[in-house]
């Protein structure tokens, strides 16, 4: 197997297609951020909750962090997407 694939993270392989209309697109990365802030919800309720429930292991602590990092670089992914393919708006006065 290549090394390069091998040690990876699903952020590094995932891009936008080339077919994807120009523009941002919106929806992909409301969903991304509800995705999130879903997780955040879940790991700040079990932080909070008073109840008799065993605390979750470090490791799954830290795999509930990178999702989050996962899902923040798939946002700077798509905005870079339509930032790179929107097209400026003319400026109007002033100096340009």
């Amino acid at each position: 197997m290549n090394n390069a694939l091998s040690c990876s993270l699903p952020e590094d392989l995932l891009d936008v297609s080339n077919d994807v209309e120009a523009g941002i697109p919106i929806d992909a990365i409301t969903c991304a951020i509800n995705r999130a802030d879903s997780v955040l919800t879940l790991l700040e309720d079990h932080f909070e909750s008073e109840s008799d429930r065993p605390r979750l292991a470090n490791h799954v602590l830290a795999a509930v962090i990178w999702d989050v990092r996962g899902t923040l670089g798939l946002i700077k992914t798509l905005t870079l997407h339509g930032d790179a393919t929107s097209l400026p708006r003319a400026k109007n006065g002033g100096a340009q």
